[in-house]
């Protein structure tokens, strides 16, 4: 299912697609797609059977993120999505810490500079099993650049420095929308301030509930995103089309 979502300011602003992202590039590729920036959260294949099932009001069994996250390619999509960026091109991926090597392996086996390691600090993390083990309060992304590549770093005037460290809440009960990995909207809204420009394209083959799209449509950037699970799919259509009515 294709999807064009038009405001009255920019024809086409929003494309988005439900579809497997593995297989969709072939479609992109032959529209001769290029963008500015891949901004994306993967699943990071982290779901694992564990002992949380047996606890009494558990919010999750387990570590199950959902089938999608099960066996995940990492890796190989890189490789397929990398040639759709401009020259001055960037590339943002959230990632699990266990696989931050081989992501940035792959990525410069793909002549991407690495540039930094992101971090999101939650300020509220959930704990668990605090007896056993530290608080998991961190997530990490990877920025990179195409080799010799102009590119954007809007550091505020007002600031001698940026830390690559950005502090938010997880996702509050009137943002969450039934995703477990759902991304906060300040965050991508903050990041994509700082990486991008006004009008540029950013492309997400792994869209979810289309946190980062609605963030790049508030800004005034153009959105292209692709998500396999329909249910996620819907509700990225829903408060995507209500960001372009804003």
């Amino acid at each position: 299912m294709q999807v064009k979502i038009n405001n009255n300011q920019s024809k086409n602003l929003c494309e988005i697609y439900n579809n497997d992202a593995y297989k969709y590039i072939d479609v992109l590729k032959k529209n001769n797609i290029i963008v500015n920036h891949i901004i994306t959260d993967p699943p990071y294949n982290i779901s694992q059977k564990n002992n949380f099932a047996t606890m009494k009001n558990a919010d999750r069994i387990g570590l199950d993120f959902g089938k999608w996250d099960w066996n995940f390619d990492l890796l190989n999509w890189i490789n397929l999505y990398i040639p759709l960026l401009d020259k001055n091109g960037s590339v943002i991926i959230f990632c699990s810490y266990k696989f931050i090597s081989d992501i940035c392996r792959q990525l410069e086996n793909n002549s991407i500079t690495i540039k930094d390691i992101l971090i999101w600090k939650k300020t509220n993390p959930m704990p668990r099993n605090t007896n056993r083990r530290y608080v998991q309060d961190m997530e990490f992304a990877i920025w990179g650049v195409n080799k010799k590549a102009k590119w954007i770093f809007n550091k505020p005037k007002e600031l001698h420095y940026l830390r690559s460290v950005f502090e938010t809440s997880i996702v509050s009960n009137n943002e969450r929308f039934n995703h477990p990995t759902q991304k906060s909207l300040k965050l991508m809204k903050q990041i994509i301030t700082i990486h991008t420009n006004e009008n540029d394209t950013i492309l997400d083959p792994f869209m979810g509930t289309g946190t980062t799209g609605v963030a790049a449509i508030s800004l005034n950037r153009k959105f292209i995103g692709i998500e396999l699970e329909k249910c996620y799919f819907d509700i990225a259509k829903k408060r995507l089309s209500q960001s372009c009515l804003i």
